[in-house]
């Protein structure tokens, strides 16, 4: 007879107490506020990433070169002009170096991927699947933005 006591598992033919395979998370780092955060952050910075990838894959440029610019100056970005979301509402959706409006394609796409990256935390909490979630969300959110602006060709 194999019941559950707590944490371990209790044999009780043997009276012998087996710890769990996987150690549970503690309390803190468990909570749900806790994990929609990092959620949040994690699907920002992966989402910064999927509109690199939503632009240059169908044009069919390198996602490692050249850094990321203005497409219409091609002035390169610098780190404050880098940050998700915030980034583009300080600079009011204009590029810093020329002034040309930047989409609301970018701000959009960071917080698509946002949402599902919390989601993604918040149901499957910090387990060794969540990187293939994460890698499914920001597949899907990808493909999503390129069908969508290119067509299904």
């Amino acid at each position: 007879m194999v019941y559950r006591q707590d944490r371990y598992v209790v044999h009780s033919e043997h009276f012998r107490v087996v710890p769990p395979i996987m150690p549970s998370i503690p309390p803190p780092f468990d909570a749900l506020w806790f994990r929609l955060a990092i959620g949040l952050v994690v699907g920002l910075a992966l989402g910064s990433f999927t509109t690199m990838l939503s632009y240059r894959l169908p044009r069919r440029f390198s996602i490692i070169l050249p850094r990321s610019h203005c497409p219409q100056c091609k002035a390169v970005l610098k780190t404050r002009d880098l940050v998700p979301v915030f980034s583009w509402l300080f600079a009011r959706g204009k590029c810093r170096a020329c002034g040309a409006k930047i989409g609301a394609r970018y701000p959009v796409i960071e917080l698509a991927t946002a949402l599902g990256s919390m989601i993604a935390f918040w149901l499957m909490g910090f387990q060794p699947t969540l990187f293939v979630a994460l890698l499914a969300v920001v597949a899907i959110v990808t493909a999503a933005v390129i069908v969508f602006e290119c067509g299904k060709n």
